[in-house]
């Protein structure tokens, strides 16, 4: 059984539902709007004989954990419920709780998530991170010079000097950046930098290219034509390798990544993101993102597999000693 998080509009949820569908797969739809009044959530916090087996009831209909394969998480985090009716205190109140409650189960349930989410939000860029950045490193990624500002006339300067062509991201956005050229840059930075501050990174000369990655697997590589480029240059798998490292060692299992091959085979990593845009994605590279997800998302897993930086699924290593916790001292 898979799982559905997602909005009723969700482009990527969607296709994964119809290949469900299609293939006879059993799969589960729940929108986050109807989180509080269609699911009853029950899972046990340690196993155990006397332990009662967890279960979803949806609308009634109870379905053992036992039975979830994966779960494709598209929640916004905080939670956005309908409220209707509650006081701004209670409602804030319930969203804190009901948040709190999905974390935790997206993050102990066995099974796979995309992407399992983490408290607090994960970091949307490399070069922000000290931890983030040394991981990348560590994965013989390079990242071009960069600027972060909430200045229109600085960013403006920036793009100028760097010979009007840079990648945009609004700060703390999840999902994929764009790449400015002369004629709409200008025009682009002014729209975006109207409600948020934004990263700036310089474009280095070579082959630009998005890859997808899903799970274990390398979905799909796109080129993209760029003026620096008189014709399209190779993606090697060894790109395509160091991407999917990077992504499973950031912890994410869906992921697009924005890179640039030199003309001497450097990669530059602009941008990994767990917010993979699918209206700029192609039609071919849709179907096979979406054939990965779908398979990943229905294999059994008797023990769960890696998918992220800090161990198995999620969690502590095996080899990981557990430390007991307590308040800190006074």
């Amino acid at each position: 059984m898979i799982l559905i998080l997602a909005d009723s509009t969700d482009p990527w949820a969607t296709l994964v539902h119809r290949e469900a569908q299609r293939t006879g797969g059993e799969v589960c739809w729940v929108e986050p709007l109807r989180l509080l009044d269609q699911v009853l959530l029950n899972w046990p916090v340690a196993a155990g004989e006397s332990v009662v087996p967890g279960s979803l009831d949806l609308d009634g209909r109870t379905m053992p954990l036992d039975d979830l394969t994966g779960i494709f998480a598209r929640l916004p985090f905080p939670l956005r419920l309908d409220l209707e009716g509650l006081s701004d205190l209670d409602a804030g109140y319930v969203t804190k709780e009901a948040t709190a409650a999905w974390l935790a189960f997206l993050n102990g349930m066995p099974c796979s998530v995309i992407n399992r989410p983490v408290p607090g939000g994960r970091p949307t860029l490399l070069s922000g991170s000290p931890l983030l950045a040394k991981i990348a490193q560590d994965h013989g990624v390079l990242f071009p010079a960069s600027r972060c500002t909430s200045s229109q006339a600085d960013a403006l300067q920036q793009f100028k000097a760097w010979g009007e062509s840079a990648y945009l991201k609004p700060l703390g956005s999840t999902e994929p950046g764009q790449f400015l050229q002369s004629h709409d840059g200008v025009e682009q930075i002014r729209q975006v930098m109207e409600q948020q501050a934004v990263s700036l990174q310089m474009v280095p000369l070579g082959q630009q290219a998005t890859v997808y990655v899903v799970g274990e697997h390398v979905a799909a590589t796109v080129l993209r034509p760029g003026e620096a480029v008189s014709k399209p240059m190779e993606v090697l798998s060894a790109h395509a390798t160091q991407c999917l490292r990077l992504v499973r060692a950031l912890g994410l299992v869906f992921a697009e990544c924005q890179i640039v091959i030199t003309p001497d085979g450097d990669s530059y990593c602009l941008d990994v993101s767990s917010a993979p845009n699918f209206w700029r994605c192609p039609q071919d590279a849709q179907q096979q993102i979406v054939a990965h997800l779908f398979e990943h998302l229905s294999e059994r897993r008797s023990l769960s597999q890696h998918d992220s930086s800090h161990g198995a699924d999620g969690r502590s290593s095996t080899r990981e000693r557990l430390r007991p916790t307590r308040s800190p001292e006074r």
